[in-house]
């Protein structure tokens, strides 16, 4: 049980609490993470949502400092 669900079994018998639908969406969540058949993915399951950088940037705009490991793994 998550600790919003805790606080909503305080609040919910003055009339206070969580929506209807947080609450369940939180409850499908803890079922989910109780199944040991579920396996969590990657945040980033897909292309970047950044474009390639195509054209050369204006006079008055910097780039943004790439990390060494990046620029490293790109020159190759």
């Amino acid at each position: 049980m998550s600790p919003f669900e805790r606080l909503h079994q305080l609040a919910a018998p003055r009339g206070d609490g969580l929506r209807p639908e947080l609450l369940a969406l939180l409850r499908h969540r803890t079922a989910i993470e109780a199944n040991p058949k579920v396996a969590e993915i990657g945040r980033q399951a897909g292309p970047s949502p950044m474009p390639a950088r195509t054209a050369a940037l204006p006079d008055n705009v910097l780039p943004f400092p790439v990390p060494e490991a990046e620029a490293g793994a790109k020159n190759e």
